[in-house]
């Protein structure tokens, strides 16, 4: 049974301002309360306000928090290359466009007569295999060097090279 939130049930962030300005409301001033009942209902009250004014701290930095794990994605995705969507695209719906031609070449078989059959069989082979070595274009990634590091292979093999020129 799910219960409804009601007014008594929640507090509202201004209020919840209001309460952390005027001071500590859980706190039970011992001078307004001089018989155990009436004591007992300020706590009471006191420590219902107080689990109120946490927990809608609690769900401001929570709201809070959400709000800036989305601008990261958000951020993280603007940053990406084309070749980076592409790349995940194509992983995930890749196979079914290789599928869905090798589909068409079989529709294709049944309205063709055999002299004919060859022909589209070349035709559909020669554009699977194009748009397999397109897809390995997008999504194969060059293994980026240090320049430090390209600089340095690229003296050792002018020494080399020079090295057997004396030879």
């Amino acid at each position: 049974m799910v219960k409804k939130k009601t007014t008594k049930d929640y507090i509202e962030p201004e209020e919840a301002v209001k309460i952390i300005e005027n001071g500590a409301p859980h706190k039970v001033k011992p001078e307004a309360a001089t018989d155990k009942a009436t004591k007992e209902a300020q706590l009471l009250g006191s420590t219902k306000e107080a689990i109120q004014l946490r927990m809608a701290e609690i769900r401001g930095e929570l709201l809070l928090r959400k709000a800036e794990l989305r601008g990261s994605i958000d951020t993280i995705k603007a940053r990406e290359s084309a070749k980076e969507k592409a790349g995940k695209h194509l992983a995930v719906f890749g196979a079914f466009y290789l599928c869905l031609l090798v589909l068409a070449f079989l529709a294709s078989v049944q309205f063709t007569d055999g002299e004919n059959l060859a022909i589209v069989a070349t035709l559909i082979t020669l554009v699977v295999t194009q748009i397999s070595s397109i897809l390995k274009g997008i999504t194969d990634v060059a293994e980026k060097r240090d320049p430090t590091e390209l600089m340095h292979d690229i003296v050792q093999q002018q020494l080399e090279n020079e090295h057997e020129k004396e030879n």
